[in-house]
């Protein structure tokens, strides 16, 4: 695969050599193009994807709503902890509708809004002339490693592209539609709030100087209102209080982004320095974004990919192994655990995924973030605790001291890829060895 990144990223730049000196006035040229810059895009986010393990808390409550228990982590429990609730909402779907995989569902959704961040910011640009519009795209496609890398499956691409499409829909003068995309953005990523704030700012000061009517700042702010007030009303009513300042997400975007927006704002520069030209010269020049050294540094800065792509690959390998062994890890607890144990996963979402819906997991507070503790007070104490969601390469048999009391260490070994460490809860230890030994995908070795 990174050898095709290599091969799809000198066809475009070839392609885009070639056809810059007509690129500004043959559209198929500039179709070209593009096309490529999203296959180069596509291809650049299949090698470095790896999906985060706490995107997988957001598989969780999607998993639960398909399969009509509520957005909740843990069924039964109603916790207020999601800011990407849009983003919920989109990777949900899929299951619902055709009982697809989560995880995969989100990771090409998240692909496809990518690939819309660099179309969006194609035209953005070409409002200033058409090759200020290739020169986006192509500094866009190359930045989307950002989006997938440590990325793959979050909000991040969808909350990027939803501010793109705001700010094209904010210069095109749909002010409406833009409060719309404010309001998405807000439900995607709380810090949404920051751009939907800069919106009605940007769009009260143009009806101040009589740039605009004021119809713009007062459509902005229903379309927005439309969309964020029946959401805050549910959130209110279904948690059964309304919801108190706001949760961040831990995926942060703000690379992508500003790569995006910075490669919009180099390549509007450029246009517009073409646009209002020079100095009279009595021998006529090109304009700046018509020349081929324009291209030729724009390919060079998409190129800066490539090499990062490759340097990730370690530990894209490494990462990729780790969550095929989460992923039996936790399909091997599903199927010996009777419906409803409670587990305690150390805080991996990733192993309380795999390990099923019907599965207590003690790693999401109650109501009040203050209380560690809720969670153990409404389900009692978990019966196991896993405390690494992978195979280590050596028997560990020591323990974490606040489980020293009333758990015991059992060890697991998978022949061929390492140990796996479990805490037993002494009074159901007979029992849960019996269950778990009874597999022969992992093999119980006590420990000496």
């Amino acid at each position: 695969m990174p050898g095709a990144l290599v091969a799809v990223w000198l066809a475009l730049a070839g392609v885009v050599t070639a056809a810059w000196p007509r690129v500004a006035t043959e559209r198929a040229r500039r179709g070209w193009i593009l096309f490529l810059a999203l296959v180069f895009a596509l291809v650049l986010q299949l090698v470095v994807a790896t999906v985060p393990d706490d995107a997988f808390v957001t598989f969780r409550y999607a998993r639960n709503m398909a399969e009509g228990y509520g957005a909740v982590y843990t069924i039964g429990e109603r916790t207020q902890g999601l800011p990407n609730f849009l983003w919920l909402v989109l990777v949900t779907l899929p299951r619902a509708l055709f009982g697809a995989d989560v995880v995969a569902g989100a990771v090409m959704l998240g692909i496809a809004c990518a690939l819309g961040c660099v179309v969006v910011a194609y035209l953005l640009a070409k409002r200033v002339t058409n090759n200020a519009g290739i020169v986006a795209a192509l500094l866009t496609a190359g930045a989307s490693l950002l989006a997938a890398h440590g990325l793959a499956g979050t909000e991040t691409p969808l909350f990027v592209l939803l501010v793109l499409a705001g700010c094209l829909a904010l210069v095109t003068g749909h002010p409406l539609v833009a409060g719309v995309l404010a309001a998405l953005a807000v439900m995607t990523r709380s810090d949404g709030v920051v751009f939907a704030l800069l919106g009605e700012v940007w769009l009260l000061t143009a009806a101040v100087r009589r740039r605009s009517s004021w119809w713009g700042p007062a459509g902005y702010l229903l379309g927005a209102l439309v969309f964020l007030v029946p959401w805050w009303a549910w959130e209110a009513t279904y948690y059964g209080h309304a919801r108190s300042g706001w949760p961040a997400s831990s995926h942060l975007p703000y690379g992508f982004l500003l790569c995006a927006l910075a490669a919009v704002g180099a390549a509007v520069v450029c246009g517009r320095t073409s646009a209002h030209g020079g100095r009279p010269s009595p021998r006529p020049r090109r304009r700046l974004a018509e020349r081929r050294v324009v291209a030729v540094v724009a390919l060079v800065l998409c190129a800066v990919s490539v090499p990062a792509a490759f340097a990730a690959q370690h530990v894209v390998h490494v990462d990729r192994q780790r969550m095929a062994q989460t992923t039996e890890i936790g399909h091997w607890l599903r199927d010996r655990l009777p419906s409803g144990s409670n587990i305690d996963t150390f805080g991996n979402a990733a192993l309380a995924y795999r390990a099923g819906p019907r599965m207590m997991i003690t790693g999401v507070t109650g109501p009040a973030p203050e209380d560690e503790y809720a969670p153990v007070a409404l389900f009692g104490l978990p019966v196991l605790a896993a405390p690494l969601a992978w195979y280590s390469p050596a028997q560990d048999c020591g323990i974490a001291d606040k489980y020293a009391q009333r758990y015991e260490v059992a060890t697991f070994q998978r022949t061929g890829l390492g140990w796996l460490t479990l805490y037993l809860r002494a009074d159901s230890e007979s029992r849960l060895l019996s269950q778990l030994a009874a597999d022969q995908r992992l093999t119980y070795v006590p420990c000496p």
